[in-house]
């Protein structure tokens, strides 16, 4: 009985049983073994943060670790010292091996699980350069460019180029065949989109813009097939969504920016079209690379879709298709009241099976490759269709997310997030948005510039304009839009 007394004392309270002996000694193995991790402990009760975003912050996990570590050596030692203090027998070789599994196993998993979350999380949170917003419109952007920006006249082999013209191509001046060559005259550049918004009635309101890309096994590159807005008003938590569809052409880029020299009509790409030309470009990663830590092609599409909408976006959130695969399934699957029958679109790479012809309608518990295919299918409706079961997935996966889900997983959640999701947001920020996109009323706002509120082929960036600001306007003052 006495042995195990002692060894409990030596795990529990390591030093405590040389604090007569060797007292600095006993006050450093108390201290780093037991008030350390304890001090760590009640720091994040106190801090009022978050369970989510305590999870998330390197910072805190580096502090857990460094406690799991302290924890783990001061029992050692204490084991130690208690061996070599007695007469060596089997009764205490044995107790002081149980001793030491009892104190090694628990703790080394921890510093192992720990370690690994900070590794899995850390290439998440891209801050911006010097804490600015994504994009931020500037009073100063004049509505026409200067006689020496506009483009040069191009003159190719008519044979080497086929022409497609589409109706929203066509600019004021005509296309004039000339023999083997075809020139394009520049046509007359679109004035800036005004949202008509008084900026001090929307100071606080936040914009976030939430991307979901195409990136996955077997597909190269990343298109922004999901683009939405979340526009927050931080003293009272009302929030809008509003979606840009993946298929909309014309987007506008901010004067003097390489873009716009390149399309100063209008982007003639999709809109989910932009991130990769960033990409794929030498020259416009070079152009778009803002000196954080941000990649060139989501601030290339932050500044087409901020200046399309005049509206200042100060934050991101990029998950692509195979990671949100990857996450739901590492928080236990979503349920989602499904209102008609779907059908399902092809398989995916990295799909765990094959999607049934149809599903719903009902209430069903999918899975991250029953979910992906849910918000992917355009075979039900339409595409603009997709964007609205794309935000009330999102909606019910913020709402089902529990404490329990996530602890009890996690290790998957964070190699899944680690995989999936990239963001300017800090982890307070992150977890208080997911915590928002589930809350019961607060989105008060959801619209999509779709038909028949937009033509996506040949939209009124100006009237976008004007929506977009309506739904800031209606979230900060708590009215509605009317859309």
């Amino acid at each position: 009985m006495e042995l195990v007394r002692e060894l409990a004392t030596a795990l529990v309270l390591p030093g405590w049983s040389q604090r007569r002996a060797r007292r600095p000694l006993a006050v450093a193995l108390l201290g780093l073994g037991v008030v350390f991790p304890l001090g760590v402990a009640v720091w994040a009760a106190l801090s009022g943060r978050n369970w989510v975003a305590l999870s998330l912050d390197r910072t805190y996990l580096a502090w857990v670790l460094a406690a799991f570590v302290a924890a783990l050596a001061t029992r050692l030692v204490a084991l130690t010292m208690w061996f070599a203090a007695g007469t060596r027998s089997r009764d205490r070789m044995v107790g002081g091996a149980v001793a030491a599994l009892v104190a090694v196993v628990p703790l080394s998993v921890g510093i192992v699980d720990v370690a690994q979350a900070r590794s899995d999380i850390a290439p998440v949170f891209t801050p911006t350069a010097d804490g600015a917003a994504v994009y931020e419109p500037t009073s100063d952007m004049s509505d026409t460019l200067p006689d020496d920006s506009l483009p040069t006249i191009e003159v190719v082999p008519a044979s080497s180029v086929p022409v497609v013209e589409r109706r929203w191509e066509r600019g004021p001046l005509p296309t004039i065949e000339m023999g083997s060559t075809t020139t394009t005259l520049p046509r007359v550049k679109p004035p800036r989109p005004r949202s008509g918004v008084d900026p001090a009635v929307v100071a606080d309101v936040r914009n976030i813009l939430l991307l979901g890309g195409d990136a996955g096994p077997g597909r190269s590159g990343l298109r922004t097939d999901t683009m939405m807005l979340l526009s927050i008003h931080t003293p009272s938590g009302r929030a809008g969504l509003v979606s840009v569809p993946r298929d909309m052409v014309g987007l506008l880029f901010p004067p003097g920016s390489l873009l716009e020299a390149r399309y100063p009509s209008g982007f003639t790409g999709l809109a989910n079209a932009v991130y990769p030309i960033v990409s794929a470009s030498s020259s416009l990663r070079a152009a778009y690379d803002t000196g954080g830590d941000i990649h060139p092609g989501i601030v290339a599409t932050a500044q087409a879709i901020g200046y399309s909408l005049d509206v200042p976006i100060h934050d991101y959130v990029l998950v692509d298709m195979q990671g949100f695969l990857d996450l739901v399934d590492a928080l236990g699957g979503v349920t989602v009241r499904v209102t008609k029958e779907i059908p399902m679109p092809g398989n995916v790479p990295g799909a765990a099976y094959d999607y049934p012809p149809t599903i719903g309608p009902g209430t069903i518990e999918m899975d991250g490759t029953l979910a992906l295919g849910y918000v992917r299918s355009r075979y039900a409706d339409s595409d603009y269709q997709r964007t609205r079961r794309q935000r009330d997935l999102l909606a019910a996966m913020a709402q089902q997310i529990s404490a329990v889900d996530v602890l009890a997983r996690y290790d998957q959640v964070l190699g899944a997030v680690g995989g999936t999701l990239r963001t300017s947001l800090t982890p307070d920020e992150l977890a208080d948005t997911v915590a928002l996109i589930g809350g019961e009323t607060a989105i008060v706002e959801s619209v999509g510039l779709v038909p028949p509120l937009i033509d996506v082929k040949r939209p009124d960036v100006q009237r976008m304009a004007e929506i977009v600001g309506d739904v800031r306007v209606a979230v900060a003052q708590g009215t509605p839009s009317g859309y």
